[in-house]
């Protein structure tokens, strides 16, 4: 691969004769950003782009948000590429667990971690003011310093990737990522791939941020039409509780984040109004619903099957202002009637 950039490789030179290819990534990763993917499909699409423009054998991308660990694993064998991702779940540690690590056990602990914090503590020429390391033979010892003696420490990463970079990915205050490019080949990445490389990183973290604010605005959405939709439910005239009750049980799956795994429903005073497919399961939101000074019932919002880790369990934030606000403008229905 170093052979490549000396030679001018459009796939490491967005400044070379081909920087087409270059903005071609960026249109590939802000047009995967506009649209409704999640944040895990999101990153195993960026995953493949980018894999793609760079022509190594291994990718990964390690978002860390508050405590959460979000990891996108693309590499490529006999000409196929394969995808592992892996995000918070409820009932596990942050982070689902991926396959044995190629590049070595001490990866994650030492490395990753130190790149993630933006503390990188090589005492060797492999690394940058930017916060990047690599080296360019994992079998052979490198020293890193420790961040609680600062003493330096020979480490031996081993695998099946003895070329290996760890490049920062920064988004924002919360968000942090560092992205992971590993070759078979001894020796592939020069301090120029590395620069390079950390211009894709910024790039990736720009599209992450825009992803996210993207998503974020479309949910806003719903749970604004969700709201709108019950307002206009109570405000018309006629029909019975039931009725009203029955069509806004309707209207509160469409506001959450999985609208096609959600069931909803209110208890009031003993009776029961539900979507038809709604259960009990361990993924429930809940508001208390009251009317008057006095507790009659509840308003619940349910997945039909475990989902990623959150705010509230698999539940958003704003899901659960939307969930108390829904609780509110039904006791004031009731109460009026």
């Amino acid at each position: 691969m170093s052979q490549a950039t000396q030679e001018g490789n459009p796939n490491l030179n967005p400044n070379g004769a081909h920087p087409v290819r270059f903005r071609d990534l960026l249109h590939r990763l802000f047009s995967m950003g506009n649209q409704n993917f999640l944040r895990l499909e999101f990153l195993q699409m960026a995953c493949g782009a980018i894999l793609e423009f760079i022509a190594c054998d291994l990718l990964e991308v390690r978002l860390e948000e508050g405590g959460k660990v979000y990891r996108c694993r693309a590499s490529v064998g006999k000409g196929v590429s394969r995808f592992i991702c892996a995000g918070p779940t409820l009932g596990q540690e942050p982070g689902l667990p991926l396959e044995a690590d190629p590049a070595g056990p001490a990866l994650g602990d030492q490395i990753m971690d130190s790149v993630l914090a933006g503390r990188i503590l090589a005492a060797s020429p492999f690394s940058t003011r930017a916060g990047s390391f690599w080296t360019p033979d994992a079998t052979r010892p490198v020293l890193l310093r420790d961040p609680q003696d600062g003493q330096a420490r020979s480490l031996l990463i081993g695998g099946d990737y003895p070329s290996l970079a760890f490049v920062p990915v920064p988004v924002d205050e919360r968000l942090r990522g560092v992205l992971h490019l590993g070759s078979r080949k001894a020796g592939a990445f020069t301090r120029e791939d590395i620069h390079f490389f950390e211009s894709v990183g910024e790039t990736l973290g720009v599209a992450i941020a825009f992803q996210a604010s993207q998503w974020a605005l479309r949910e806003r959405v719903k749970e604004l039409d969700c709201l709108y939709g019950i307002a206009q439910v109570i405000q018309r005239a006629g029909g019975s509780l039931e009725e009203l009750l029955g069509e806004i049980v309707e209207r509160l799956p469409p506001g959450w984040q999985y609208p096609e795994l959600t069931e909803a429903r209110i208890l009031l005073d003993g009776s029961a109004y539900a979507t038809p497919g709604f259960q009990e399961t361990p993924w429930v939101q809940e508001a208390v619903l009251r009317a008057g000074d006095r507790v009659r019932g509840k308003v619940q919002v349910a997945y039909s099957r475990e989902m990623p880790l959150f705010d509230e369990g698999p539940f958003l934030r704003e899901e659960r202002s939307l969930i108390d606000e829904v609780a509110r403008q039904v006791g004031l229905a009731v109460g009026r009637r």
